[in-house]
């Protein structure tokens, strides 16, 4: 890379790491570094001077170790994920994860207010806890004068953009997660804002995509080792940027982002069919681009099975990653590719999408003495390699598409039986990612419109996945005649007379 050639930072708040890169003009990757998320001892919350320390942290570890600054740095991570900043910018709390189920009741009755269908027409999500306007409801109801001293609201990616630049600013992509967007209008919708005492004047800043948030200050600088008035983009939604760096970017291509949580996205032309995407859980908006549209499917625990099985079944709690995907990969790769007979409904959280069923827990179907943990462990991983097709077939029924490929990227395609796995029950091409950082990278790229380049410009080498013919078609027939039978299969409905009684929360706008 010669010397003059401009430097861009890419870096992504993660649910369980902050990662960060600095690579070229043509995305050529020169330094990467990583930390671990730091997160409250309740599990739900993120303390908010910790996350900006890891996520200042790991760039200027970057920044040390290319010994060069980066001339723009881009801003990926989870969404939902959020606090309240005061009138001087000050955090009123610790950051509220999405996974946090306490703010579901709020949710709810958003639903019966509004209209569950209605609501998911206009912003793209369907209620639920892990969405900002039921977190601001929540805060709404505990506590008008904590309310009261709510300025602006940051997700955790643009706190850390706070932190560099001292302005609240976000992009479209983070902004459509919050319930309160209109992705069509590209507005603040003031009727569910006020739901909460709240207004548009007290919301972040949406730029558009390339467009700096703000430039980093004399305190940014001194923190990390940049150059003070370096720009700063907030280049949104880790998946959706993600999937733009690994080249899904026109209608018909599909993503799959594997990390703690998964998400598969379908790229179109044109607005998604709300109603049928609502009907199957899942949520639609605009691209990381402003221009193309999504449709978004999710499974809140994907990677975290092998946390979990670690955990409870491998006695690595506390070990370092490396030590406990090390563990788990021996013994998943130690059974032939054939299907292991297990049926494994991966269901650590409940199903969001298809068919949404929230009560649906973690199930295996057909276990016998002969099977042991290394079964266990492969059959995790068909779990969710089936669900993940079951979103993508889904999709494809949605918008009418048939994929031209679906790419996999994030941190869980460095298990190779995993993406193996996928290649084989998948029947659309399958390509592999071969940047593990994908978002940071996509990042990284779109801070580069800041200095004028064209994010376009930056794209991951991805290789085709192709399986063994003989270990595909078992999959795939496996998936028709086992797992979709068992994931399809009739529940017993709630008993009338059990919905949730309603929640006071409506309160004057205290600013």
């Amino acid at each position: 890379m010669r010397g003059d050639s401009p430097l861009l930072a890419g870096v992504d708040i993660g649910s369980t790491h902050c990662k960060a890169l600095l690579c070229d003009a043509s995305g050529a990757v020169v330094a990467r570094a990583q930390r671990r998320t730091p997160r409250g001892d309740d599990g739900h919350t993120h303390p908010a001077g910790d996350l900006v320390a890891a996520g200042l942290g790991v760039l200027a570890d970057c920044v040390r170790s290319a010994g060069r600054v980066p001339d723009a740095v881009g801003l990926t991570g989870m969404a939902e994920a959020g606090v309240p900043l005061d009138a001087d910018g000050q955090p009123l709390g610790p950051v509220q994860a999405w996974s946090d189920p306490a703010p579901g009741p709020y949710a709810r009755q958003l639903g019966r207010t509004f209209g569950a269908a209605a609501l998911h027409g206009r912003t793209g999500v369907l209620p639920s806890g892990k969405v900002p306007l039921a977190k601001w409801c929540a805060m709404a109801g505990r506590s008008a004068a904590a309310l009261a001293r709510m300025r602006t609201w940051a997700g955790a990616v643009d706190l850390v953009g706070h932190a560099l630049t001292g302005r609240a600013g976000t992009d479209a992509t983070f902004a459509q997660r919050t319930m309160a967007w209109d992705p069509s209008g590209r507005c603040w919708i003031p009727e569910l804002l006020a739901e909460a005492g709240l207004g548009a004047e007290r919301m972040p800043l949406v730029c558009r995509p390339g467009e700096p948030v703000g430039r980093v200050t004399p305190q940014g600088a001194a923190a990390t080792g940049l150059r003070a008035g370096t720009p700063v983009v907030v280049a949104g939604h880790d998946h959706l940027v993600g999937a733009w760096a690994a080249g899904v970017r026109g209608a018909g291509r599909v993503a799959d982002s594997m990390g703690t949580a998964e998400a598969v996205l379908t790229v179109s032309g044109d607005v998604p069919d709300a109603v049928a995407a609502g009907r199957e859980g899942m949520s639609w908006g605009r691209h990381a681009d402003g221009e193309h549209w999504i449709t978004l499917a999710g499974m809140q625990g994907s990677g975290a099975l092998v946390e979990w099985f670690c955990d409870r079944f491998l006695g690595l709690t506390g070990a370092p990653g490396p030590e406990r995907y090390a563990a788990f990969a021996r013994l998943a790769e130690s059974l032939p590719a054939a299907p292991t007979g297990l049926v494994v409904e991966p269901y650590l959280f409940g199903r969001s999408s298809p068919a949404p069923l929230p009560e649906a827990r973690l199930a295996v179907h057909g276990a016998g003495p002969e099977h042991g943990l290394a079964h266990l462990a492969r059959a995790l991983l068909e779990g969710a390699a089936h669900h993940a097709r079951w979103m993508t077939d889904t999709q494809a029924a949605l918008t009418g598409l048939a994929p031209s490929a679906v790419t996999l990227l994030g941190g869980s395609t460095r298990s190779r039986a995993w993406t193996a796995l996928k290649a084989a029950v998948s029947p659309w091409p399958v390509l592999l990612c071969a940047e593990p950082e994908a978002p940071g990278l996509g990042a990284a790229a779109w801070a580069g419109a800041a200095l004028g380049l064209d994010p376009a410009d930056v794209v991951a080498p991805c290789e085709p996945l192709v399986p063994d013919p003989a270990v595909a078609d078992a999959q795939r027939t496996f998936h028709e005649t086992s797992f979709l039978p068992h994931v399809t299969a009739a529940r017993t409905a709630p008993a009338p007379g059990t919905t949730e009684p309603s929640i006071p929360y409506r309160k004057e706008n205290p600013s």
